[in-house]
């Protein structure tokens, strides 16, 4: 049980709508494990689960407890192996599951791994549905299948063919093959190398892979982020590609580096795809509260609207369905789009940006050009969780007057600019996130944010 957890552990060991998160041998354990999947397979009534993993060294440890768990309660598992998220939830919605579980870590190092629970629909678990599988976790009342009633495990054999064909029939093939482009793609040793370059090759691209080999040995941190770019936009340089993409070890996030060979703030991902799908169908757009300002420019453009909700896929994915959004999506670079896909994609947003770059004949760096100009500054602090949610209380009180956001932790607008503080869905941390017309203003506002986060935090300077 969580409440039985040792204090030290309980703050490595995160639950969040739709997944399970920690640092593996410390809070996320095989036993945990084993009991999280038994209360998966017994909310899917023992019916059938598709499984997927991740490349990092501790996925196949996790694997097995997985699998473990869904056989004792019934589950037939369909063991995909190592994949992505996403193709995961096509496999759940094509043979018509009872759900999924993507064993993975997404932007995480390497010491942390995640379960992340998908529904019926592919998508992941929205908090109602996550509540009802805490509480069948809470009073461990799992199903136990008899040894005459264990199910086999199963392959998917052609799976990512199919996967792959139901992307490019949302897109405009022809028109990119015309342009031939050349892509350098960034796999960071992840789950999404042989689906990337299939997918690619389908668009009549040449492709120039980076970190490849699924080995689970990260070249550089996972998050698309420029920092983490840097070897990518060196190989954009040499090369003269005509795009540069970043993809997550686990296939839900993307970032861009232009054929400058510059990387873009992965911000740039939703409003690159956004403007693709609003020139094809209008359509509202959901994102969270600490996404760029950029994507509300898009929206006025088409005469459309923006709703922002809660950090986390679940959230997102949840209001953009209740919305009938036709794009949703967060800062991270992770976006969806729902018509075609109920998850995070990031292969299906490479094909998008492709296809507005071959729709319009732009490079990605004159598509990022045609974006307002907005400064964003980025910043994290560790500390325990109970330590967060003081600091969280802190900037509500200080900021009461201004009518802050309170939705999702503190968020606070003025004229230009806005401040975002919360604590994170995924590690001990808490988030802080300005952006403003000028660097100057942004840098001054998450200067200040910073120095009361930490005077809350620790008493320094007070």
């Amino acid at each position: 049980m969580i409440a039985s957890l040792h204090a030290d552990t309980l703050r490595q060991l995160k639950i969040g709508t739709s997944w399970l998160r920690g640092v593996v041998g410390e809070a996320l354990t095989p036993e945990l494990v084993v009991d999280f999947a038994c209360a998966f397979g017994t909310w899917c009534d023992g019916g059938t689960v598709v499984v997927g993993r991740d490349t990092r060294a501790s996925s196949p440890l996790l694997r097995a407890a997985v699998v473990s768990g869904l056989m004792s309660c019934g589950c037939e598992v369909v063991d995909l192996g190592v994949c992505s998220t996403p193709l995961v939830s096509f496999a759940v919605r094509e043979r018509g599951a009872a759900g999924g579980i993507s064993i993975t870590g997404s932007h995480n190092s390497a010491r942390w791994n995640a379960l992340k629970f998908l529904g019926p629909d592919g998508a992941l678990l929205n908090a109602v549905l996550s509540e009802e599988l805490l509480d069948i976790y809470h009073a461990s009342a799992f199903i136990q299948a008899g040894w005459q009633n264990l199910r086999k495990i199963v392959s998917a054999p052609g799976v990512l063919d199919r996967y792959l064909d139901h992307l490019v029939a949302g897109l405009n093939v022809e028109r990119i093959r015309a342009r031939e482009y050349r892509v350098a793609i960034d796999l960071c040793n992840g789950a999404c190398g042989s689906a990337a370059t299939a997918f690619l090759t389908r668009l009549g691209c040449r492709v120039f892979p980076l970190n490849e080999e699924p080995s689970g040995e990260f070249a550089h941190a996972p998050a698309p982020s420029p920092a983490n770019m840097r070897q990518l936009a060196a190989l954009m340089r040499c090369l003269g590609a005509d795009l540069g993409a970043a993809i997550n070890i686990d296939g839900d996030r993307i970032g861009f580096v232009t054929n400058e060979g510059v990387p873009l703030s992965e911000e740039y991902a939703l409003p690159l795809a956004a403007r693709n799908v609003l020139a094809k169908e209008p359509g509202p757009i959901v994102t969270t509260y600490s996404t760029s300002s950029m994507i509300d420019a898009i929206a006025r453009e088409y005469g459309q609207d923006v709703i922002r909700t809660s950090v986390g896929e679940g959230y997102v994915m949840d209001r953009a369905f209740a919305e009938g959004a036709v794009i949703a999506g967060e800062g991270s670079g992770g976006i969806a789009f729902p018509r075609i896909t109920p998850t995070f994609d990031a292969l299906a947003t490479l094909g998008v940006v492709l296809e507005e770059m071959a729709r319009t004949g732009k490079s990605v760096a004159e598509l990022a050009a045609m974006l307002p100009a907005r400064a964003m500054r980025k910043g994290e602090l560790g500390a325990a969780p109970d330590v967060v949610y003081r600091v969280v209380e802190g900037f509500r009180k200080k900021y009461a007057a201004l009518g802050p956001n309170t939705a999702d932790g503190v968020r606070i607008d003025w004229p230009g600019a806005w401040l975002h503080v919360r604590a994170s869905n995924t590690e001990p941390l808490l988030r802080v996130i300005t952006e403003a017309d000028t660097a100057e203003r942004a840098e001054e506002l998450f200067e200040e944010a910073m120095t009361l986060a930490r005077r809350l935090a620790f008493g320094v300077g007070m």
